[in-house]
């Protein structure tokens, strides 16, 4: 059974949607906790990130452990840092309690500046309290590269659901559709001669002459010339739903019927004008 070409771009579309949000994203595009903790480098006194400069941007994708309110403020432990007293949660200043849960999957993203004494540290935290801005945690799908993983996954649905729909079209009329289950020209027969009858036969086994011959040139009646089919043109307006390359049937002025291709860069509710020979 020939695979609808669909089907194989709209699987391929749905699979790096899926991995992107559940590897490319959280994995190549994002960091968590832990691995932001283990980065940071105090061995001089002075606290900085050896994967950051000041101005860079950390994104980090983890799960909550646990949650407090402190005076209006929120304190949140991610599950890879660990939710024990002496492990590091992230502040941020407002009350965040009714809007993520334990477990929430979330996206905390800041930027890396320099406090007063040289240190590196996420923006918010060089204030006194310190804390950062509440804008920096939502939930996942909030970030315009899991935007564009949904999109490919949503297109590629909707082309194996447009595939699937060819598939079993073409199975009722398998010789209407193109290799990409757009609707095909039917064949052109090609003109039948009419039979001619055989000529006479005389007694001999030759052709019988006719019956009288003609007395002069001007008595031989003339063959009479076919008459010169004009050409008929006809504007087209595309209909909607129908792309470049897709075989309409027409109906010309004079009642003939053709099969026109939509030319190439066509749009639904554009023209373009045929020219047939009648």
């Amino acid at each position: 059974m020939r695979l609808n070409p669909l089907l194989t771009v709209g699987a391929v579309l749905v699979l790096v949607g899926i991995l992107g949000l559940t590897l490319i994203f959280p994995k190549f595009m994002a960091i968590d906790g832990q691995t932001f903790v283990d980065q940071i480098d105090t061995s001089t006194g002075i606290d900085k990130y050896q994967d950051y400069q000041v101005g860079d941007k950390v994104i980090i994708v983890d799960n909550i452990a646990r949650m407090e309110d402190e005076n209006g403020n929120t304190k949140v432990w991610l599950e890879s840092i660990g939710k024990a007293e002496n492990d590091i949660p992230f502040i941020f200043k407002s009350n965040l309690m009714s809007d993520f849960g334990i477990g929430s999957s979330v996206i905390i993203s800041f930027e890396v500046v320099k406090d007063l004494n040289g240190h590196d540290t996420p923006d918010g935290y060089h204030n006194n309290p310190p804390g950062l801005s509440p804008d920096a945690i939502n939930g996942r799908l909030s970030t315009g590269n899991e935007y564009i993983f949904v999109s490919l996954m949503a297109v590629g649905f909707g082309l194996v659901g447009y595939g699937f729909y060819n598939m079993i079209r073409g199975k009722q009329q398998p010789s209407l559709d193109d290799d990409w289950g757009m609707p095909a020209a039917p064949p052109v027969m090609a003109p039948v001669a009419p039979p001619v009858a055989p000529a006479p036969m005389a007694a001999s086994g030759f052709p019988a002459p006719p019956a009288e011959y003609p007395q002069s040139i001007a008595a031989i009646p003339q063959p009479v010339a076919p008459p010169i089919s004009q050409p008929s043109s006809m504007t087209i307006t595309v209909p909607p739903g129908v792309v470049p390359g897709q075989v309409l049937t027409v109906t010309m002025p004079s009642g003939q019927v053709v099969n026109v291709q939509v030319p190439s860069g066509s749009s639904p509710g554009s023209q373009f004008t045929i020219t047939v020979q009648q």
